[in-house]
């Protein structure tokens, strides 16, 4: 049984840069010649991290060929003694692509993390945003200022196309070069960058279309038009964080309380499935390339879309 180190232990490791922080710092460097996402890169190396200085600071064996599996689970432990069971869920699987490097890479012989199993996150049904909700939140972006025009096309596309938040952030926009405009208006299609650096075309429907060319209008006007990106703000370019804020300002207009960016994407599926749309074709437009991502977000909206059905058909309707 792995024992935890003692006080004075601890605190002559901290003060150690050990083979398995030297490992983790190569690691990221490798992931991030990989073409990874930020967020993925960001957590892969922030588990691995972690998981060092829990070793290092419990004196447990800092060369990655002596570690066995229970010096694993107890970190897990503790992720999840401290955490939610989706945060140690995550750094467990971040865990695995760092011990699947080192084996790689020869560091190691085999996982240690070979036999285990993941924490159980619990099903969490996650709400999406009904039309009333929608329609108060497109209510609260009336308006012909330049914020009131953008934050309703922004709201419309998140909405309608489920895309990553990043990807909305990064669309760029030129009306004279092809190469480096990524909305065409006409044909009623934007080209976005997923995860992995995969482009894909997303269709947008015309009311879609509508609030986009309303925006671009007033966009023409700005004093930072000249630059790439087609989302503007005061100082420049709007980017995914800054798209976040506008979402939860305007859903506090709306009287809606919080709303987070990723229930858009979450309500895009459910009113997708809802409305009889397939599941491949809900893949390719969310950007999808397995059906593990589409089994995970159609159980969590499953309950909502059978409470519908339940409204439309049954005996209830008839008697």
């Amino acid at each position: 049984m792995v024992q935890l180190g003692t006080a004075v232990g601890r605190r002559e490791a901290t003060t150690r840069i050990t083979e398995l922080d030297r490992l983790v710092v190569s690691f990221g460097r490798s992931i991030r010649a990989g073409n990874l996402s930020p967020a993925t890169w960001k957590a892969y190396v922030g588990a691995a991290t972690l998981f060092a200085a829990f070793i290092r600071e419990q004196g447990m064996p800092a060369n990655p060929r002596s570690l066995r599996r229970e010096h694993v689970e107890v970190f897990i432990q503790e992720q999840l003694d401290r955490w939610t069971p989706a945060t140690a869920h995550n750094r467990y699987r971040s865990l695995q692509a760092f011990f699947k490097w080192l084996a790689i890479e020869g560091e190691i012989n085999t996982s240690p993390m070979a036999d285990m199993r993941p924490p159980r996150v619990p099903e969490r049904l996650t709400p999406v945003l009904l039309m009333d909700d929608i329609k108060r939140l497109l209510r609260a972006c009336e308006g012909s200022a330049f914020e009131d025009r953008r934050d309703a096309a922004l709201i419309r596309l998140y909405l309608t196309t489920g895309i990553r938040k990043a990807e909305g952030a990064g669309l760029r926009y030129s009306e004279v070069d092809p190469a480096t405009n990524d909305v065409d208006l006409d044909a009623g299609i934007a080209r976005v960058v997923g995860k992995g650096g995969r482009e894909r075309v997303i269709p947008l429907d015309p009311r879609t279309v509508k609030a986009m060319d309303r925006y671009v209008r007033v966009r023409g006007r700005h004093r930072h038009a000249d630059l790439p990106w087609l989302w503007l703000g005061p100082k420049g370019r709007l980017t995914g964080e800054g798209i976040r804020q506008m979402v939860e300002r305007r859903a506090e207009q709306a009287g809606l309380g919080h709303i987070h960016l990723h229930q858009f994407r979450h309500s895009m599926a459910h009113h997708w499935l809802a409305d009889g749309g397939t599941e491949t074709d809900l893949m390719r437009i969310a950007g999808w390339r397995s059906d593990q991502m589409l089994r995970r977000y159609a159980a969590s909206i499953a309950a909502e879309r059978a409470l519908q059905a339940a409204r439309r058909v049954g005996l209830g309707t008839k008697i």
